[in-house]
């Protein structure tokens, strides 16, 4: 049993700090609206479910988030792809709402991973206050909905608004990411 908990410890750094990093590039590209800042979009959501593949041992949530994130990826990239085959059909229409769908269920595993990392702080004795983590998915969720209802009327302020949240959030895994390399030695 001990064994299999040092095995996780190394993982989680790594798998952080690349996680941390492909938050951070999807910053700096967030004022980029075209086709290249789409592609890197992909990357990050296909390098978020590998990091979470390789995290989904750590604990019940990690693994509930790489299973959502699966899931979320399948069917908004499928849905995507299908209605570009489709386009200008009603069942272009219809695979739209299948990649909404995919896009909600994308909400729901920011939620296990941010949760899941807070479960990760008293077990492991990082020295992050409890609870702070989970701020990420919070500010990601209303920032997100304040960035929509903003863009109607000013799409300037609404990409201040997804800069900041996202500047928050890359600060707060930042400092959650050097509270787990301070316990555990990497």
């Amino acid at each position: 049993m001990n064994e299999e908990f040092e095995s996780y410890q190394q993982p989680i750094y790594h798998n952080l700090w690349i996680y941390w990093l492909m938050q951070l590039i999807a910053l700096v590209l967030l004022p980029f609206d075209h086709i290249i800042a789409s592609i890197i979009g992909l990357v990050v959501g296909v390098v978020q479910l590998y990091e979470l593949y390789a995290m989904r041992d750590v604990s019940d949530g990690m693994g509930r988030a790489w299973r959502t994130m699966l899931l979320s990826l399948a069917l908004t990239f499928g849905g995507l792809l299908m209605t570009l085959l489709a386009l200008g059909s009603v069942l272009s229409i219809l695979l739209l709402f299948v990649t909404l769908a995919g896009l909600i269920v994308m909400i729901v595993a920011d939620y296990y991973f941010y949760f899941a990392l807070d479960e990760l702080i008293f077990p492991r004795g990082y020295n992050y206050p409890s609870g702070r983590i989970r701020w990420c998915f919070w500010l990601s969720l209303i920032g997100g909905i304040v960035a929509t209802i903003v863009g109607t009327f000013s799409p300037f302020v609404s990409l201040v608004v997804q800069i900041i949240v996202a500047a928050i959030i890359v600060w707060l895994l930042w400092q959650y990411l050097q509270a787990v390399k301070e316990k555990e030695g990497c």
